[in-house]
């Protein structure tokens, strides 16, 4: 068989593709194989666009024409952003944003620790940030009225808007985004929402995710459908916990820590990465934590 330039080049980049992902030869099969088949749900949360310790773009631009200089925080966390693409299994079928796209204007610290006030500039900003993502329909959810809303005005609905994602309310009316959303990709059904408890420590985290899986089995009888995963945000890290036929985990944030953590001392680095689920043809699905280690360290001054 003759191959030309091109195919060769598709070849050699498949190969080095495999090999970085320690994929066999009957791993990769399995892959090519079901790619027509299944589908993939894409869910980020908690990306806090306007903070200086958040995600932006890598040339932000205000209002008012200022064009920004990202911090090292900011730098390193689109380093790895933009690499997610590479990451992923195939297009996303759906790109689930549960929560707080951007930071809002921290009214409580006067607008300290932002790049911009202006929420506008941070919903702008934000889409810049997800073009590179590959997917083909998009949802939010709500977050915390403290970064997203502010009198009476909702930011992720304006975002929904901006950026033409699909509309849903838990139970009908008008609108973009609620605070849940019910998904079934594949006969898999999914559960949204942005907030749950957190845990500080490692050990105590797996609780309210069980608590959360606990209590959905018991409200099946006025939800009259099984819900078999729940999405939930908000804490900064990733966590999964399973029963036998329900399970559950966090998603990581964009968001590194602001003065606001160090309240309680000093403060332990957040995941930062993405959620993929595989969702085959059959409903059986594979969750796929994309998480790593921001490149970046803090100085230590010497005497």
């Amino acid at each position: 068989m003759h191959l030309d330039k091109k195919e060769l080049a598709q070849l050699t980049k498949l190969w080095k593709f495999m090999l970085k992902h320690n994929f066999t030869v009957d791993g990769a099969m399995r892959i090519l194989g079901r790619s027509s088949s299944s589908k993939t749900l894409l869910i980020g949360s908690d990306f806090h666009n306007g903070s200086i310790h958040a995600l932006c773009s890598p040339e932000p631009i205000r209002d008012d024409g200022l064009e920004v200089k990202p911090t090292k925080q900011q730098k390193a966390l689109w380093n790895f952003f933009e690499t997610i693409p590479d990451k992923l299994t195939k297009k996303a079928s759906l790109f689930l944003v549960n929560g707080e796209p951007c930071d809002g204007g921290n009214k409580h610290s006067n607008g300290n620790g932002l790049w911009t006030t202006n929420i506008g500039d941070q919903i702008v900003d934000f889409g810049k940030c997800v073009k590179i993502l590959p997917y083909e329909k998009m949802l939010l959810t709500r977050g915390s009225p403290y970064h997203v809303t502010l009198d009476g005005t909702n930011f992720e609905e304006i975002t929904a808007h901006e950026l033409n994602a699909d509309a849903y309310k838990t139970y009908g009316g008008g609108g973009k985004t609620d605070y849940e959303a019910n998904i079934e990709i594949n006969g898999t059904v999914f559960n949204a929402t942005h907030h749950v408890g957190f845990g500080r420590w490692w050990q105590y985290r797996p609780t309210a995710l069980a608590q959360e899986l606990i209590k959905i089995h018991f409200d099946h009888d006025n939800r009259k459908f099984h819900t078999d995963v729940l999405i939930r945000s908000h804490v900064h890290y990733f966590c999964e916990v399973g029963f036998l036929n329900t399970r559950a985990f966090t998603t990581p944030a964009w968001k590194l820590p602001d003065g606001f953590m160090y309240k309680r001392g000093l403060p332990t680095m957040p995941d930062v990465g993405m959620v993929e689920v595989v969702i085959e043809s059959n409903g059986e699905y594979q969750i796929n934590p994309i998480v790593e280690d921001v490149d970046i360290v803090p100085m230590v001054k010497h005497y």
